[in-house]
């Protein structure tokens, strides 16, 4: 191990190690204190493994507008990383590299997004402590990630709200709005392959950051060398507050909330859905909840277990026939109606419908969302939520790949559409464009009837969630604690990233409206489903 800067320095001039790799593998040394990292850098550079160090070496890996995302297990994973687990198993170490998803660049990124939330606060003189929600996926290395980010940012002096254990990416963004956090982490790769996994950050709105946030983050990240850091003193350390079950029931409540159609649902006891997590968090809270509004729901049992391997699929991304063969199949023995499955983080669905001839077929993401915009544009003029008075106040949003039946949709029920750039975060943008637009006066009229209790919250690590519990209808509640969002914008970002926000489109007075707030409770109405080329 002594003779490692020479063996490196000959494995440049020899043309096998990039000049930057080197580099980078000089100042991981010099920056850390980890036995781990000379150890399994000397064994790859014993065993000529110069590709491999290559590969994890000859960048740093960059925090960009959608975090984080590389490997966290090497193509050719050294003795030291392999550590106590058989090679049957996952490593027990992530993979040493200044190219990958591991400890260091995990803490690199929790530093500068809390050095960034800090000087956000203090830019609006704003004397809140900056807080986190954070979730994770059930890949490998995702929990050890998720409680790294925790540990960085308490110590940091960030209050955080740490779910228990693996929760979807919806769910974290419903996290971020309920707890009035500055902002959520969540630890994912979407649907790549099981070596990979990444590090996406959220701001207070539940969306991804977008710009003018992206940028300054991704300065602060970028311009940090070390996982070290100095934590600032005890009594100025943030809390850490573990979500568990008591906030999956809220999560879950606001879910039933906006059923449209509750009776109709009540209806359809024998509808038969066959679902599928393809081992992910999918089944934590859909599989419950649509068997509590009373569906008849299977999955299937090979991929109903979490494990970052996915041993039953080739790539777990729902949208692919490959990954819904298994649900298929039983559906077919089940003679199911309908099936769904969902990808590790639950934000991307694939739905498989019988068709006239009772043949199991499978939806395209641009199918799935139209029929969803048809569907709820025309039962809102059923229920008399849009009406000749109000429907043009009503739009639709979409992203610019997403099919332009949904353009057509709008304009046959006198709707607007609106399109973004690609990726959902832009239709978050958008949503929070009309949601800071909003009449004070509008805003106000619903403080006047919004009545919370606070439950008691532990200032310290523990079980309980310290939320606010409403003390009137979930319907009309809104998500965050801190404003009142109910006239254009709340939203919660569901499977197949399809946008749904509750926009109240009719101009009332104070006191009408708040009478009829009541009985028709809030609208979904923006719904956007895009399939994206990118690695999610």
């Amino acid at each position: 191990m002594s003779a490692l800067p020479e063996t490196l320095e000959q494995a440049v001039k020899e043309g096998h190690l990039l000049p930057t790799s080197a580099e980078n593998i000089s100042r991981l040394l010099a920056a850390g204190n980890n036995p781990l990292y000379p150890l399994a850098i000397s064994q790859l550079a014993e065993a000529k493994a110069w590709s491999e160090l290559n590969d994890r070496f000859f960048k740093t890996l960059a925090f960009g507008t959608g975090g984080l995302r590389g490997r966290s297990i090497g193509n050719r994973v050294s003795e030291a990383e392999r550590g106590s687990h058989p090679e049957s198993e996952p490593p027990e170490h992530p993979c040493v590299g200044t190219n990958a998803m591991n400890f260091y660049n995990v803490s690199r990124a929790t530093q500068g997004l809390v050095h960034y939330l800090k000087g956000y606060l203090n830019s609006i003189r704003s004397d809140r402590r900056p807080s986190l929600a954070i979730a994770h996926d059930t890949r490998i290395f995702s929990r050890q990630f998720a409680e790294l980010a925790a540990k960085v940012a308490t110590e940091l002096g960030c209050d955080v709200f740490l779910f228990e254990s693996a929760r979807s990416t919806p769910e974290l963004s419903f996290a971020v709005r309920h707890t009035n956090a500055t902002a959520g982490i969540v630890i994912t790769a979407s649907h790549n392959s099981p070596h990979d996994n990444g590090y996406k950050a959220y701001f207070e709105d539940g969306a991804q950051v977008v710009e003018p946030h992206a940028s300054a983050i991704i300065r602060q990240v970028n311009a940090i060398t070390s996982e070290g850091y100095e934590p600032v003193a005890a009594e100025q350390k943030g809390k850490l507050v573990i979500l568990g079950s008591d906030f999956d029931d809220i999560y879950k409540a606001r879910l039933r909330s906006v059923i449209l159609q509750p009776a109709v649902v009540s209806q359809q006891k024998e509808l038969k859905v066959v679902f599928s997590p393809i081992h992910g968090t999918g089944g934590i809270i859909s599989v419950p909840l649509l068997r509590e509004i009373g569906f008849n729901v299977l999955t299937v049992p090979e991929q109903d277990r979490q494990d970052g391997l996915f041993p039953t699929v080739k790539s777990p991304n729902p949208e692919n026939a490959d990954a819904l063969s298994m649900a298929m199949e039983l559906a077919s023995k089940e003679n199911a109606d309908l099936v769904v499955a969902t990808d590790p983080d639950c934000d991307r669905m694939g739905v498989a419908v019988r068709n006239r001839a009772g043949k199991l077929v499978l939806l395209t993401g641009n199918q799935i969302g139209s029929l969803l915009t048809y569907y709820r544009s025309r039962i809102f003029k059923e229920l008399g939520i849009l009406n000749d008075q109000n429907k043009s106040r009503g739009v639709i949003i979409k992203t610019l790949v997403t099919t332009d039946l949904q353009k057509a949709i709008a304009q046959g029920e006198g709707l607007h559409c609106v399109e973004t750039l690609t990726g959902f975060k832009y239709i978050g943008a958008k949503l929070l464009k009309y949601e800071t637009a909003l009449p004070e006066s509008i805003i106000s009229s619903y403080l006047e009837g919004r009545k919370v209790m606070a439950t008691v919250a532990p200032t310290l690590s523990g079980t309980k969630t310290p939320m606010l519990q409403p003390s009137c209808s979930p319907r009309w509640l809104p998500m965050r604690s801190h404003k009142i969002l109910t006239w254009t914008n709340c939203w919660i970002r569901f499977t197949c990233n399809t946008a749904i926000f509750w926009n109240r489109v009719a101009h009332w007075s104070s006191k009408e409206q708040k009478a009829q707030t009541r009985s028709v409770g809030w609208q979904i109405h923006t719904i956007g489903c895009h399939r994206r080329k990118s690695t999610g």
